[in-house]
């Protein structure tokens, strides 16, 4: 009832001011003067001074500024003119006749010559004024609501390019990255023909005694081995189905495309329907989760699906670690960061390497192919201090320094503890010197030394700590780094009979950019330290992998 009484008043008031103006042009007819004008006229320009009213009686006005129309006049009785009359201000815009046009054209001084004529004039005014201004609020908002489009139109085409430019940055890197591993394959076979070729010819020419000649081959044959591991790899890659269940379509994308660079045969899923078609389908694969998938691993499990999870979170290690501890059976488990697609493809490289061979463990796998690795024994608690400091030493060599090296010797002090005084247990699994102060002495037996590795490929910097011990579980991970994060760790290391693993393992995760624990169950644990080298990244996001086998 309401839209139609506003309908009714709204009708009225056009009927009304086409009687008044009617009223008024009949009063004035006799006054003013009736001109004809041919196409294209101008009738009033901008920046001219005007003190005429001008009525239309036939035809077609159209109010111009610049080179846009801004509005067209057909109604008799249209009138023009009226707002530099009002504020006594030249004209804002050019009033041109578009075909024809029939004009009734009055002064000023005629038109305010009696009080009646005037209030009739006034009144038009407010009606005409009234009409153009609710036009104006139309053209606003539709001027608005077109500018909000072409805003998001600009937005979308602006994360298109960002997204596109990144993908480019990324082919870039990859290239770059292999035009390194190009160079290290020549130095290497530079070195077999200098080292060990040229040298064994020349022995054989000298008679001498063949034995150096054997352990020639022998060094030869180790360097080529990593040539002939590649080649069975990408045989793996070619056989490899696998599935990428994930719900975001920028992600899923980027994980294609990073499958997509080891020849893996890559499918994907959207929701838990498909994931079930393509599970059906591809019955042994490898199966990349997004966290939020989580019921596509209670399908696999129910249904006793031969294939191996690989579950994606893109939390920080803060966020994360609590969701995890609920989940059963989720053996490998890594964190993307969407800000850093080079980490994220790189990730995921070598996570499905790592699947594809059945090989977890080895820092090689997070560093460019073909860099030297440094390798020492650990074997007694009071060298500890000796091996970090002749460690650092050698990083320094090659330009890690300040605050970094600070953070490596911490992050080594904490690993070389884990190893020695943590990792040890019995033939039960329970621990040897867990319950130790970490200044009393141990000594490891000789089959069950721990191993210190380090190497840079100036991109990142792996540090890792293996003991013999596998003992390493999850649920203890993810228990520990909860507590430290939550700052509840103060009694809780003294009730489960530990000692500093729990505060140790959060400090290497904070310290670092990415902590990656590797895990064979009563045989040997890993745990890889990296650092980003990159003085411009963002090193705000701390990362946790795991991988069980």
């Amino acid at each position: 009832m309401e839209d139609v009484a506003l309908k009714s008043s709204a009708m009225s008031e056009i009927v009304n001011k086409r009687e008044l103006i009617e009223k008024l042009m009949s009063e004035l007819q006799d006054i003013g003067q009736t001109l004809e004008f041919p196409d294209k006229h101008q009738l009033l320009k901008i920046g001219d001074t005007n003190e005429h009213l001008y009525f239309l009686l036939e035809g077609k006005l159209n109010i111009n500024i610049g080179s846009e129309t801004v509005n067209t006049l057909i109604e008799r009785g249209d009138i023009v003119g009226e707002m530099s009359v009002i504020s006594k201000q030249t004209c804002k815009a050019d009033v041109v006749v578009d075909g024809y046009a029939k004009i009734l054209k009055l002064s000023v001084d005629q038109v305010f010559k009696t009080a009646q004529l005037q209030l009739l004039i006034y009144r038009i005014f407010c009606l005409t004024l009234s009409d153009k201004l609710e036009t104006t609020n139309v053209k606003a908002k539709n001027f608005e609501a077109l500018n909000k489009s072409l805003e998001n139109e600009i937005k979308k085409r602006t994360n298109d390019l960002i997204s596109k430019n990144s993908e480019l940055s990324l082919g870039y890197k990859k290239l770059e990255l292999m035009h390194q591993d190009y160079l290290r394959v020549l130095i290497t076979l530079e070195s077999l023909e200098e080292n060990f070729i040229t040298n064994s010819i020349k022995i054989l020419e000298q008679g001498n005694n063949a034995e150096q000649v054997k352990k020639n081959l022998v060094n030869a044959q180790l360097q080529l081995k990593s040539f002939t591991n590649l080649k069975v790899e990408q045989q793996l890659f070619e056989e490899q189905e696998v599935i990428v269940v994930d719900t975001d379509n920028k992600r899923r994308s980027m994980i294609k495309m990073a499958l997509g660079g080891t020849g893996v045969k890559t499918h994907v899923a959207k929701n838990l329907d498909e994931a079930k078609i393509a599970l059906k389908e591809f019955q042994s694969c490898t199966v990349f989760l997004s966290a939020d998938m989580l019921e596509v691993a209670n399908f696999i499990s129910k249904e006793k699906i031969d294939c191996k999870i690989v579950l994606i979170t893109l939390d920080n290690s803060a966020d994360y670690i609590p969701k995890l501890k609920g989940i059963p059976n989720l053996s490998n488990i890594i964190s993307l960061k969407e800000e850093d697609r080079l980490f994220s493809v790189k990730s995921i490289t070598t996570t499905i390497r790592k699947m594809v061979t059945t090989d977890i463990f080895g820092l090689e796998k997070y560093l460019n192919w073909g860099i030297e690795v440094k390798e020492f024994e650990i074997n007694s608690s009071d060298k500890r201090t000796e091996l970090n400091e002749q460690v650092i030493s050698e990083l320094k060599k090659i330009g890690i320094r300040g605050g970094l090296a600070t953070q490596c010797q911490l992050v080594i002090e904490e690993l070389l503890m884990n190893a020695i005084y943590d990792a040890p247990v019995d033939e039960k699994g329970k621990s040897l010197f867990n319950h130790l102060e970490r200044t009393e002495k141990v000594l490891l037996p000789n089959n069950e030394k721990a191993k210190l590795r380090y190497a840079s490929d100036g991109l990142y910097l792996a540090i890792s700590v293996e003991d013999p011990y596998g003992a390493f579980k999850r649920d203890t991970i993810y228990t520990y780094l909860e507590n430290n994060y939550r700052n509840i760790n103060g009694d809780f290391n003294e009730r489960k009979g530990k000692g500093g693993a729990g505060k140790g393992l959060y400090m290497i995760t904070e310290s670092s950019d990415l902590v990656v624990v590797n895990v064979a169950p009563n045989d040997r644990t890993e745990v890889i330290a990296l650092f980003d080298l990159s003085p411009k990244k963002d090193k705000g996001s701390k990362s946790l992998h795991y991988f069980e086998y």
